[in-house]
């Protein structure tokens, strides 16, 4: 499964995809949450730089603690944590809700408290007059003091994140903290939606990387139709063009082309071989009526005579070749005529097998025949298939073996399967038996009669009927051998 081109595509996208969804997904939160705790962070040092640019009495903390819980909710679960410290980094106001566990000092660190800035000079000569006018008599304001830098800290508090701000002056400094619970949660919010939209959005993702890529492929799957449907007789199927993409163009023309020419072969050596066929006919005509005349005239009993029938019957047996040559070209172009009738298959079986113990009387048949099994068939040729599979089993079984058949219907298919005990047994390539001028005796053992036409002559005569002849592999097992024919079946 994992050389499946489409399964590759579909697994690369989905990898591919994932990878930057989780890179996207990591980069989108990381720039969430930077931009969150930048905005908390402003808030924070808006609202603190807003009470240091006065020094401040100890009871105005108490009074802007409460203010931060008014404007943001006692109930809420984001709230605010305030701390003023003097010069000397003493405490001076604390929230009610400061953890004890926490120390100024984690937050503050000497240096930050020692860190001289003094107090911003008024300008001698302002560019506009300030407004209001100052009358006289009115004392002038305070200077307004210098700030140092703010400091940002996150720190875990009793298992909740709260972000920090520590900024002061030369006079006194503030610490005020924000709870981050609402912040993460909906940090966590959007991971959850991540975790759930990944895996719809990877399986739509795999899904349109399966259906790009079979329609990538469609070119492809048309050449293998195509090829695989390609037999003697249909040599003349071309793959359409259609609208395929320009780089399967000159691949489809190749194909094209080499179907071409092997239709033009094919064509040219079947026609050689039932012109060849049909040649040899008449003159294996003429020789044999010469040598039934010179077998008439030769003596009885002589050398001549024995010649002459030794001739004779060499002649009938390229004869035989010959017909056989004839009928498998007529197949092979797709001209093999069939002249169909109701045949009772079962009366041609019986016949058959009321030979067997003549041609071979040291084997044991058994025959289970169906009766009155009917098909739609050529009689000849339906009879010349059944011949030559009880002629092979005759020669073929071993001394003292057997033969088995059996036919019967099975809805609208008739079966016949005929095995026979063999000498030949694990030695016998059953993967050429139906090769032309193949014989199951690797010697050739001219005894054993024979042109090794037969069963491929039989395969194409079923074939032609809309049938099949196979080797039967629940007949061929130790020392059997069995084939199996199915043909329509005559109904009615």
């Amino acid at each position: 499964m994992l050389h499946s081109f489409k399964l590759k595509m579909a697994l690369f996208s989905v990898c591919t995809s994932g990878v930057i969804l989780l890179a996207f997904a990591l980069l989108f939160m990381s720039m969430i949450r930077r931009v969150g705790l930048e905005r908390m962070d402003r808030q924070l040092h808006a609202v603190t730089e807003a009470q240091l640019r006065r020094v401040m009495p100890s009871e105005h903390w108490s009074r802007f603690d409460t203010s931060l819980a008014a404007m943001y909710g006692e109930e809420r679960p984001r709230q605010f944590l305030v701390m003023a410290l003097d010069r000397n980094g003493t405490p001076v106001y604390t929230s009610p809700r400061w953890p004890g566990s926490l120390k100024p000092g984690t937050l503050v660190p000497e240096s930050y408290l020692k860190q001289q800035i003094g107090a911003e000079p008024r300008p001698q000569r302002p560019t506009r007059p300030p407004w209001p006018l100052m009358r006289p008599g009115d004392e002038p304001p305070p200077p307004r003091l210098l700030l140092k830098r703010p400091r940002f800290v996150t720190a875990m508090i009793e298992n909740r994140p709260w972000r920090m701000v520590v900024m002061g002056t030369d006079a006194q400094t503030l610490i005020v903290g924000i709870d981050l619970s609402d912040f993460q949660s909906e940090l966590q919010r959007h991971w959850n939606t991540f975790a759930v939209a990944s895996p719809i959005a990877l399986l739509l993702l795999a899904s349109a990387g399966w259906l790009l890529a079979g329609q990538a492929l469609r070119p492809v799957k048309i050449l293998t139709q195509v090829a695989g449907g390609m037999t003697a007789k249909g040599l003349d199927q071309r793959v359409q063009v259609g609208s395929a993409d320009q780089e399967f163009r000159a691949l489809i023309d190749v194909i094209n082309g080499m179907l071409n020419r092997l239709e033009i072969s094919f064509l040219q050596a079947a026609r050689f071989s039932a012109d060849a066929a049909h040649e040899l006919k008449t003159p294996l005509t003429i020789l044999q009526g010469q040598l039934n005349q010179a077998l008439r005239s030769a003596p009885a009993g002589s050398e001549e005579q024995r010649t002459y029938a030794d001739l004779l019957e060499e002649v009938q047996r390229l004869k035989s070749i010959v017909r056989k040559l004839l009928l498998l070209a007529q197949s092979d172009a797709g001209r093999l005529r069939l002249a169909l009738e109701k045949v009772n298959l079962t009366q041609e079986c019986a016949a058959l097998c009321e030979d067997v113990p003549l041609l071979a009387p040291g084997l044991t048949l058994h025959a289970d025949l169906a009766p009155q099994t009917c098909v739609m068939a050529d009689p000849d040729l339906i009879r010349q298939v059944v011949q030559n599979l009880f002629s092979n089993a005759t020669k073929y079984s071993r001394e003292g073996g057997a033969i088995e058949c059996r036919l019967w219907q099975e809805g609208e298919t008739v079966v016949f399967t005929l095995a026979n005990t063999t000498e030949c047994g694990a030695g016998l390539d059953r993967d050429r038996l139906f090769d032309r001028f193949f014989r199951g005796d690797p010697s050739h053992n001219r005894n054993v009669d024979g042109s090794g036409l037969g069963l491929s002559l039989a395969r194409e005569i079923s074939r032609a009927h809309g049938g099949e002849l196979v080797l039967d592999m629940g007949e061929t097992r130790d020392g059997w051998i069995g084939f199996r024919l199915t043909l329509p079946a005559k109904i009615g």
